[in-house]
């Protein structure tokens, strides 16, 4: 297991798993997995020390062993190997596999400093292109207006349904032009939409770490 955790002199060392971490409750952040050799970029929905529900636009096979790298906004990134449990619709369910006390217990740290900190992970203001396609739609263009590791806000005249996903061609600075599919989390009628980003590749990733860090400075 590989492990990268600055931990910040502010925040108190984390006592052993509670009964509230064993729980899992509503935690989006980016996760990356590798499932059958492909990889796939997407966000996560809820996590607990044990296990976590992630949303993606190909739901791996229940029964499938997945490789997992999850990014918190706190606590660096921490890759765990789990077993697919089931699958609903663009979301899945996984167990962590690899059940060392050691594994269990840096995770527990994680959880419990998100819950001491409540930091999320920034959004910045920007303004890129896009273009919206969605199944039995026509396509439509907008701009993203802000923008994060895990997703963004979306201006667009014709808005999408809640809970639907959508496919995305977006342009980073340089004229990158990637396709993203997201999941709609909500609607702000005559304004736009917030997604999660669920369904990307590692090198829109990368771009996007490194636009995110210029935006930073």
């Amino acid at each position: 297991m590989t492990w990268k955790a600055p931990i910040s002199a502010a925040i108190p060392i984390a006592p052993p798993p509670s009964p509230e971490l064993v729980k899992a409750h509503p935690f989006v952040i980016p996760v990356r997995y590798v499932a059958c050799g492909e990889v796939v970029h997407a966000s996560s929905t809820s996590i607990s020390v044990d296990d976590v529900h992630v949303r993606s636009v190909r739901p791996p096979e229940p029964g499938l062993s997945i490789d997992l790298k999850l990014f918190f906004p706190v606590g660096g990134v921490l890759s765990r190997s789990a077993v697919v449990i089931d699958t609903r619709g663009e979301e899945f369910h996984a167990e962590f596999s690899d059940s060392s006390e050691l594994a269990r217990q840096r995770l527990s740290e994680v959880l419990w400093r998100r819950e001491a900190s409540r930091r999320p992970f920034q959004r910045f203001h920007t303004q890129l292109n896009v273009v919206l396609r969605e199944r039995e739609r026509s396509m439509s263009k907008g701009y993203v207006s802000n923008i994060s590791r895990s997703g963004a806000f979306l201006r667009l005249e014709s808005l999408p349904m809640n809970g639907s996903v959508i496919e995305l061609e977006l342009t980073l600075p340089e004229g990158d032009v990637h396709s993203v599919h997201a999941y709609v989390v909500h609607v702000a009628e005559r304004r736009g939409v917030g997604v999660q980003f669920i369904g990307a590749s590692d090198e829109f990733s990368a771009r996007l770490d490194a636009y995110l860090s210029k935006l930073a400075r």
